[in-house]
């Protein structure tokens, strides 16, 4: 509903669901995720039109998240909460982001906010932050918090300049850039670095893919914010994975 309404400027509390082709409300048991889906064989009950494929694959796709988010932080509620609440605005923008290139601010906002504020109870942050600037632990994670917003932010803002103002061409679009900062409040620094590694390296290979099958142009304008929600999923759902790797890098140039 979110990935629909928000870019067409719709409320997204009222009305309730409706068919997009022929205007009907829809039931509750005609809403039930993937099973309606299935029993209606994929078409409007009242118009016969197909439904958007794009419906039960948001709905799998969310579910298997929630469900691996769910068995990382089951012993840690509140963390669990709040990566919940981050994988599914995750879910939203990478879908909105790739129909129509643009990262609403409604979700980049309040993920830099939620990020900052939950940060003390944070378990994710305080086990692999790596940063401790007191002897008072919420303060080392608001700092880890805050710094990952700031770097990861700052990293995809020179970007940004550096091809506006050498490729003479939009290199990043400023949902990019808000939605990173958001992610790294979340994170913390070393693990913002990361994402962003990841999202240039998937961004990279799909899309050098995409032009030597003919699809895409060069220089053509990609949305940075599904490899930048693909990292971010990488990185806290195969945790201590990336850790342990940072850890060995560091010992190596020791």
């Amino acid at each position: 509903m979110c990935i629909y309404r928000i870019p067409r400027g719709e409320s997204i509390i009222k009305p309730g669901s409706y068919c997009p082709k022929c205007g009907k409300q829809i039931k509750w048991y005609d809403n039930i995720p993937l099973v309606s889906y299935a029993l209606l064989r994929g078409r409007c009950r009242y118009c016969g039109k197909r439904i958007s494929i794009q419906y039960p694959l948001i709905e799998l796709i969310t579910g298997f998240l929630f469900l691996l988010t769910y068995q990382k932080f089951r012993t840690e509620p509140f963390t669990m909460v709040i990566f919940l609440f981050l994988i599914l605005s995750l879910v939203i923008v990478s879908a909105i982001d790739l129909q129509t290139y643009t990262i609403p601010n409604k979700f980049t906002y309040p993920l830099i906010v939620l990020g900052l504020v939950s940060s003390p109870l944070n378990s994710f942050l305080k086990e692999y932050s790596g940063i401790i600037v007191s002897s008072s632990e919420e303060l080392s994670l608001i700092f880890s918090s805050f710094i990952g917003l700031l770097i990861g932010g700052s990293i995809l803002y020179l970007i940004a300049l550096l091809g506006r103002n050498i490729f003479k061409r939009e290199a990043m679009g400023g949902g990019d850039i808000k939605l990173i900062s958001g992610v790294g409040a979340f994170l913390g620094l070393v693990n913002v670095l990361w994402v962003i590694f990841l999202a240039s390296l998937l961004g990279a290979i799909t899309g050098g893919a995409l032009i030597i099958l003919g699809k895409y142009k060069r220089f053509q304008q990609i949305p940075f914010g599904i490899y930048i929600s693909l990292g971010t999923m990488l990185v806290f759902l195969f945790q201590p994975g990336f850790n342990r790797i940072y850890l060995d890098l560091i010992s190596i140039c020791k």
